[in-house]
């Protein structure tokens, strides 16, 4: 069973190596779409409790970029690289991860689904 759940946080950032605009500091309204991957508990009738989902993304990323410059935590903060660090923070946390998107503006985002 896949578990989604979407979160919101604003961060600034700049691409350094960039061609275009964004080498300057800039801000996006994020979204965070986390997928998890488990098998429905007969006794619950969940997977993962959206709840708990919810308090571990908060902790474990939400939290620590909402309202930051991203290039205080990364040294390339693009929307790739944020999927990975996010993966990586949220695997740490124990959420067994299927997927995570990052949307930078209504048209652009990525996925990632960890290293194969």
């Amino acid at each position: 069973m896949l578990v989604c759940r979407e979160f919101r946080f604003e961060a600034a950032h700049h691409l350094p190596n960039h061609p275009g605009k964004c080498r300057h500091p800039h801000g996006h309204g994020y979204v965070l779409r986390v997928a998890c991957e488990a098998p429905v508990d007969p006794a619950t009738g969940l997977a993962i409790d959206f709840g708990e989902l919810k308090r571990v993304v908060h902790e474990h990323v939400v939290d620590v970029l909402d309202h930051r410059d991203l290039n205080d935590l990364l040294a390339l903060p693009s929307a790739e690289n944020i999927a990975v660090w996010a993966w990586e923070r949220l695997r740490a946390a124990g959420l067994p991860l299927a997927e995570i998107q990052v949307q930078e503006t209504a048209s652009c985002w990525v996925v990632y689904r960890g290293e194969p």
